[in-house]
């Protein structure tokens, strides 16, 4: 009887069960808009026939929420409402059991541990940027779509959103609609987006933008020759290794001149040309093993992990930006997790780094974002065991930081900064035999040191106006101590050079928004820029050591720069303003106009047009150099030098198709004038062939003059498949001719001119593991290009002078074999539920060719040679974010 009895209640405590299990599976439609979830809950309850129960203290019931299903079983509607308000549920009885659920954890419904993540981030302005309350953000995935509302501070949260990729939607009346396919999501570590968008001006209507077909610059003001990049293509792109300037390299237009540096070369431009900015304000080479007035060097100092959204621009820049020829690196650093605290791990052939953010009290706003790296080769040298032997190891360490503290009446500071330091000792062998070069016999000890740090201040006055001030400090110092060893190895002092350059600049930014068509900025920087140059170097023509360069002092560089920007509604734009620019050295003025013009033709159709004068200050070296004579008479440069200016046009076509496929061209022509270039007419130097400041040791180098010229003109075409379907292209050819004149006035090419480029790369990823969440990605790239530039050596006059004679009336005229490379890399992202491990094999030059650099006078062997590049080169890293 007693076995009857618990039966019978058995089953009777089951029929409920089977009535509400009846009820999560009617079909239900819902079209809930920034809707609490108390009213969501209660909704659900009263016409749905949900019996919901919950604790009020536990649930936040006043958190808005966007949800719109239709046509779904109220099991799945339930269940994206749990997804999306970070809760879980359970059937017991009649009642249907809502509680808090830790984010990240298994999903005890499917039974699978499928991890989940939140999605957060700021809608604002794209002109004003003040933060836009109520704007729609949805993510679509595998399953149903789901959304917020933004607050009224413009922040969005998605809450337990599945890893992987989704396509998010973010719309506002009033605002063109952006779209943003294939965003990674891992589950170690939330992902934050700061996305902006543009106030409608046509009267067309609604207008969808898809974010990553048209690679908008994120600068509005930025029409021609410029586009973002994101943190994730400097690690997705073969051969990049997180490395902004090798990602770039990809672009059209760009080629590299080594493959052991990251120097870019700019339709032609020097490296020197280019220019690095930090959130908003210039910085000196922020890479390891940098040379003095280069722009590049072996190994970049700023972690992908601290990047955000960047912009990258190769000419006719906007008014705004000064003190720059080819191109401008405009980084931006993103701001740490404001809700919780996150960590990640790398460790790779590049480097050992460690990275920490989140916010500085719980419920805080203010958050900070650090990351520190250690070069790993040096690391395993340490430890015994190093594959360049005794000898040679670079050692390498950098820091960077930004600490963010938003407060309430008096806008947002913030504290930024990198730095890095990199050396290497190369020890000569203490075996004659050993010796067969001059060089065999050098002690050498090589530093590098580079830091900026500055205070940025971002004030919204109200929805019109905002200020921008910075107050920064950049410096660098380099040294190099050689010796030569004689027959007893007893070293003798060859040379002895100190570089130290400084800056010390503050900017001022006011950004007037009148309405959606009309946007006004202007502003000014000023730069106190320090130096102490010192060079005590062995001269062999006089055969002795001989000063090159004694300069200590200061000059100061004033900018200041106005633009209007206006949008009429037939899709027609327009960015006009100058620039003015005063050095106290050379006590120059210059004004340089810019404007910018774009023309949506037709929807997915748009024509560009820039033009601008602009300017670039040379490295101080050329402005201090001596020359020794042997008769005790010395050479001087010339330190009235002002700086070299450039005329840029720009025009350019764009199409965008279905699939986010994207065709792009641009046509450019640039002239340079009051280039520096040799006073003495017999030697046709000018500093548009050197990418940095060391021809100041040629035996040529002599006085410095304000004569010369340059042309630089081609055509960049690209073809690129954004990411999406699994898969990207990215297909580049330039072509392009860069010559110069010195005071001869001769036409020669200049040492960049490789005439032509090409380069494709592409990859593909696809989701493995339980639930597809893991995820495999194969990356390659080919690229090639027309050879560098030498000239002709004059084999009888370098013997006769023990030293390299070229033909000066044949410079540049020479080229070594056409440049051809292929690379590879692989990847795969593990997601755990709260962690993720990434795996990365990354080859250079996987078909191990030797491809020539250039061609020297070897003095030791009287006779021409030619140097070779690397070959293959493979790395590996591995990463982890908890």
């Amino acid at each position: 009887m007693g076995r009857i009895i618990v039966l019978l209640l058995v089953v009777l405590h089951a029929i409920p069960v089977k009535g509400q299990e009846n009820n999560l599976s009617r079909i239900i439609s819902v079209d809930y808009k920034e809707q609490s979830l108390g009213s969501i809950l209660e909704d659900l309850r009263k016409h749905q026939s949900l019996q919901l129960t919950y604790s009020s203290g536990q649930l936040n019931l006043k958190e808005r929420l966007t949800l719109k299903m239709e046509k779904q079983p109220a099991k799945k509607v339930l269940e994206a409402l749990c997804r999306l308000a970070t809760l879980e549920y359970s059937v017991v009885g009649k009642q249907i059991i809502l509680k808090p659920r830790k984010e990240s954890e298994p999903d005890g419904k499917s039974g699978l541990n499928t991890p989940y993540q939140t999605i957060r981030g700021l809608v604002s302005d794209k002109i004003s940027g003040v933060p836009l309350p109520g704007a729609t953000v949805i993510v679509q995935s595998s399953g149903p779509a789901t959304g917020v509302n933004t607050g009224e501070d413009g922040v969005f949260h998605l809450k337990s959103i599945p890893v992987g990729r989704h396509e998010l939607t973010i719309s506002l009346l009033g605002y063109e609609t952006i779209r943003l396919p294939n965003v990674l999501l891992t589950s170690g570590k939330e992902l934050y987006l700061y996305i902006e968008l543009p106030e409608l001006v046509s009267s067309l209507g609604a207008v969808t933008v898809n974010g990553n077909n048209t690679r908008r610059p994120l600068n509005e003001m930025a029409g021609v020759s410029a586009r973002s990049f994101s943190v994730e293509e400097t690690g997705r792109y073969a051969a990049s290794v997180f490395d902004p300037a090798r990602m770039v390299m990809n672009f059209a237009g760009i080629t590299s001149s080594d493959d052991g540096s990251n120097e870019v070369i700019i339709r032609g431009n020097s490296p020197k040309g280019v220019q690095w900015r930090l959130e908003g304000i210039e910085i000196m080479n922020p890479n390891h093993f940098g040379e003095e007035g280069g722009s590049g060097g072996g190994i970049s100092m700023i972690s992908s992990g601290m990047l955000g959204t960047s912009d990258f621009l190769t000419g006719a820049f906007p008014a705004e930006y000064g003190n720059a020829l080819s191109g401008i690196f405009d980084l931006r650093f993103r701001t740490g997790n404001t809700a919780k605290r996150e960590y990640a791990i790398m460790a790779g052939a590049l480097g050992t780094e460690a990275s920490a953010e989140g916010p500085f009290r719980t419920c805080g706003k203010a958050s900070y974002l650090v990351n520190y790296r250690y070069s790993t080769l040096s690391l395993l040298d340490k430890a015994g065991i190093s594959p360049f032997g005794e000898n040679g190891v670079p050692d390498y360490q950098d820091l960077a930081y930004n600490l963010n503290f938003p407060t309430a009446k008096a806008g947002t500071f913030s504290l930024f900064g990198i730095g890095g330091i990199s050396s290497q000792n190369m020890i000569a062998v203490r075996d004659r035999k050993e010796w067969e070069e001059f060089a065999d016999k050098f002690d050498r000890s090589f530093r590098y040191y580079s830091g900026s740090s500055g205070i940025k201040h971002l004030w919204l006055l109200n929805d019109r106006i905002y200020l921008k001030n910075i107050i920064s400090w950049s410096g660098s110092r380099i040294t190099d101590r050689s010796d030569t060893l004689n027959e007893e190895f007893n070293p003798g002092v060859y040379g002895r050079d100190a570089y130290v350059n400084t800056s010390l600049r503050y900017s001022a930014m006011i950004n007037y928004k009148g309405n959606a068509r009309n946007t006004i900025r202007a502003g000014m920087v000023s730069s106190r820029l320090g130096f102490n140059l010192n060079s005590l170097t062995y001269k062999k023509d006089i055969g002795r050591l001989s000063d090159f360069l004694v300069a200590r002092g200061d000059a100061w560089n004033h900018q200041f720069y106005t633009q209007w920007k206006h949008e009429w509604p037939d899709r027609i734009s327009m960015n006009a303003g100058i620039h003015l620019n005063y050095f106290t050295l050379s006590k120059t003025w210059s004004a340089e106009p810019r404007v910018g013009l774009s023309w949506w033709i037709k929807p997915g159709q748009r024509l560009s047009f820039g033009a601008g004068l602009h300017s670039r200050l040379e490295p101080l070296a050329y402005y201090y150099g001596r020359n020794e004579q042997a008769d005790g008479s010395v050479i001087f440069s010339n330190s009235a030098l002002s700086p070299t200016k450039a005329v840029h046009l720009v025009l350019g076509y764009e199409k965008l198709f279905k699939g986010d496929l994207r065709f792009r061209t641009e046509a450019y022509y640039q002239h340079l004038y009051k280039v520096p270039v040799s006073g003495d007419p017999a030697f046709n130097f000018s500093v548009l062939n050197v990418p940095d400041a060391y021809f100041i040791y040629s035996r040529n180098y002599h006085t410095l003059v304000n004569k010369g010229t340059g042309r630089n003109k081609g055509l960049d075409l690209s073809l690129e498949k954004s990411f999406s379907r699994q898969y990207y292209f990215l297909l580049t050819a330039s072509l392009f001719d860069s010559r110069f004149r010195a005071l001869p006035g001769t036409e020669f090419n200049t040492a960049f001119n490789s005439r032509y480029t090409t380069n494709l790369v592409a990859g593909k990823e696809w989701g493995t593991g339980p639930s597809g969440k893991n995820l495999l990605g194969l990356n390659a790239r080919i690229m090639t290009h027309g050879g560098m530039r030498y000239s002709p050596v004059d084999l009888a006059a370098s013997r006769a002078a023990d030293d390299q004679v070229i033909d000066e009336s044949r410079v540049n005229e020479m080229q070594v074999s056409p440049y051809f490379r292929a690379d590879i890399s692989f990847s795969y992202r593990v997601n755990r539920p709260g962690l993720t491990h990434a795996f990365f094999i990354d080859v250079q030059n996987v078909i191990n060719r030797k491809n020539e650099l250039t061609v020297f006078y070897n003095v030791d062997k009287n006779n021409i040679e030619t140097i070779y590049q690397a070959g293959l080169i493979p790395s590996v890293y591995y990463r982890i974010e908890f």
